[in-house]
């Protein structure tokens, strides 16, 4: 019956082993899916909306191909529609039932003259998230978001890559496999345990036995010895017995031969033991190391068995998953405000954005190339570096305007809209050079006047030592743009630059002295201070032939407002300040040889009428709202000359 165990367990071994190894092998499927997209008409441009990348779960491999130059790049769903709202180009949506669409869209704004589209280089625009390019194929994987599709092209103008796929992971796992096979291989094991107690059991009864040949009866083995030597005497003449030697020699050979009849021939052959029993009879650790090699041989087999079942099934694909459910602990979370826009800007594009403008400058300012500034400058950043730029080139060792630096992005707060113009503020901390002492951060805003056009910078300041920053929203909740008539904050921004003069000209007994906090004003005493030693140097040598006045005003550049948690605002504006110079009395000559800027901009030294100095001053403030107990704090400044003229008869 052990017999008939071992084979049942056998059968049901190979049928669980083998149904294991079939998952794996025969019956297992695809871990790919795959959509082919073709484009019937040649655009310049491919739009896949970001539903077809979301046809299936998991990461996203995009093959692209069919032309020379190949540029892919993936951004919001509605800044590339904004981006291609005056081109032709195909775009690729799914049906109702799933399957692939396209269709070639005319522009709806077409903003070129002529009848074809002159093409437009995508490469390098501040919309995309990010961007890649190829020659002949490109592969990339992607991750995207819900709300973010693909444009792709090739120059603009040629028609964009025809053969594109989408290839999406697919789970093939087989949670069955791996305890499929190592239930086979325990009952391998369970099998041979049985067919080898089976065979211990059989040696131990010796085997079957069989019914052998009916023998005669037979005699002890001594008295037939003795009949044997009584019938030969019998035939032989009688002899006279006498005691001696050979009596006693006889006797000992009957006695030995009736102890040890197995010598005599005539003993039955199934008496004798069997040279394997005698060999166990006469070693019996013999006999026990034998059996104990024999067992392990056996037992080798379905412990290399179930060494292979447990090695076949040993991929996580093959078991089944088990993860356990972690005990929900509160956490701090920042609530998104209901029906907002999504940000302009993430903190992705922000750092790449950031990277080129430090570039784009500091390869301009050591140019002097103002065209190449105004690809990355605007409004007041642009205008300080033309002057500088110009002052440069007639002065050798004039100082280069405050630089913009590009490495890490300590803070972002962009503006939450959807339309044009955008704008965001920033705080960037550049990297010192060895043995250089670290520069204070820079605080600049950036703006982007229409999906075509880059971000520009247009104010730009130092921020103030050991400032502190309110309370902002994080980057990918964005923050509202703040009108510059605002009342919700305690002055409006249009408003800031010129209670800031203000107070710059009266000091405490300014009207707007209580809203600012004027303890902690670095850029207030720096300006007092430099104001004291001009009229100081200047009484020296001319203090009865002219005059010198300050004068402060507001800039001519609009602020630009960000709001804060705290329902403030982060606030931008220039204010400038005036050096005026006139001569007391008509045959007295204003001169200015030492200051080369002066020299520079108005192309003399010296003056009948006096001449006027402007420095334009970019400052941010933190405003904080309507009703706080807070103070208007500045938290970062930038001067410079930019303008000088000759004054006019009665000025």
């Amino acid at each position: 019956m052990r017999f008939v165990w071992a084979v049942i367990a056998f059968v049901l071994a190979a049928a669980l082993i083998g149904a294991g190894i079939a998952q794996r092998t025969v019956f297992l499927g695809p871990d790919t899916a795959t959509m082919q997209i073709d484009t019937a008409e040649e655009q310049p441009y491919t739009l896949i909306d970001a539903e077809v990348f979301r046809a299936n779960a998991g990461t996203q491999t995009l093959e692209v191909s069919g032309t020379d130059e190949i540029y892919v790049a993936y951004g919001r769903t509605a800044d590339m529609e904004a981006w291609l709202s005056d081109a032709p180009f195909t775009r690729v949506s799914l049906d109702e039932q799933g399957e692939v669409v396209t269709e070639s869209v005319e522009a709806a704004e077409p903003t070129w003259e002529g009848p074809e589209f002159p093409g437009r280089n995508p490469a390098g625009a501040d919309l995309w998230l990010e961007e890649f390019t190829g020659e002949g194929s490109l592969e990339t994987r992607l991750q995207l978001a819900d709300g973010v599709s693909v444009l792709l092209a090739s120059d603009g103008a040629e028609p964009a890559p025809a053969e594109i796929s989408i290839t999406w992971p697919i789970s093939n796992a087989t949670p069955w496999a791996g305890p499929l096979i190592v239930l086979g291989g325990l009952v391998l094991l369970l099998g041979v345990i049985l067919w080898i107690l089976g065979v211990r059991h059989v040696r131990r009864s010796r085997g079957p036995r069989r019914k052998g040949t009916v023998l005669p009866p037979t005699e002890p083995i001594a008295i037939g010895a003795r009949r044997r030597r009584a019938a030969v005497t019998a035939t032989e003449p009688r002899k006279e017995i006498t005691a001696g030697p050979d009596a006693a020699e006889d006797a000992h050979e009957d006695s030995h031969a009736g102890q040890a009849g197995q010598d005599d021939p005539d003993t039955p052959a199934k008496t004798r033991p069997a040279a394997d029993e005698f060999a166990a009879a006469s070693d019996p650790h013999r006999a026990r190391v034998g059996r104990h090699r024999g067992i392990r041989g056996l037992l080798a087999v379905p412990a290399m068995g179930l060494s292979l079942a447990l090695l076949t099934g040993c991929s996580p694909d093959a078991w089944p998953q088990f993860s356990a459910s972690p005990t929900p602990t509160p956490t701090a979370t920042t609530a998104a405000p209901e029906e907002e826009p999504d940000p302009a800007l993430t903190d992705t594009q922000a750092a790449r954005i950031v990277q080129d403008i430090a570039e784009t400058v500091a390869e301009a300012d050591e140019a002097r190339d103002a065209e190449l500034a105004a690809t990355r400058l605007d409004g007041i950043a642009l205008e300080m570096r033309e002057v500088n730029y110009a002052i440069r080139g007639e002065v050798e060792d004039y100082g280069t305007p405050l630089p913009i630096p590009g490495e890490n992005v300590r803070i972002l707060l962009p503006q939450a809209v959807d339309d044009w113009p955008r704008s965001a503020m920033l705080v960037v901390e550049g990297e010192a050079a060895e043995g250089e002492q670290q520069a204070p951060p820079t605080i600049m805003n950036i703006s982007q006047a229409d999906p075509w056009s880059n971000y520009k910078v247009t104010t730009v300041a130092s921020l103030e030592a050991a400032v502190q920053i309110p309370d902002l929203a994080p980057w990918y909740f964005g923050a509202r743009l703040v009108p510059p008539g605002s009342s919700f904050l305690s002055i409006p921004p249009s408003g800031l630059a010129e209670a800031y003069a203000d107070t710059l000209a009266n000091g405490e007994a300014s009207e707007y002295a209580t809203l600012f906090d004027l303890e902690s004003d670095a850029f207030r005493v720096a300006l007092e201070e430099a104001r004291a030693q001009t009229q100081s140097a200047f009484n020296e040598t001319a203090a009865e032939t002219g005059e010198m006045t300050f004068d402060q005003a507001p800039g001519t550049s609009d602020p630009a407002a960000l709001a804060t948690l705290e329902s403030g605002a982060l606030v931008a504006v220039t204010v400038d300040t005036s050096i005026v110079t006139r001569p007391a009395g008509e045959d007295i000559v204003v001169k200015f040889p030492d200051n080369q800027a002066v020299v520079a901009l108005v192309g003399e030294e010296t003056s009948s009428t006096g001449v006027q100095e402007t420095a334009t001053n970019q400052l941010f403030f933190s405003v904080p709202a309507q009703g706080s107990t807070d103070k208007i704090r500045l938290l970062g400044y930038s001067s410079g000359i930019r303008s000088a003229s000759i004054l006019q008869e009665g000025e």
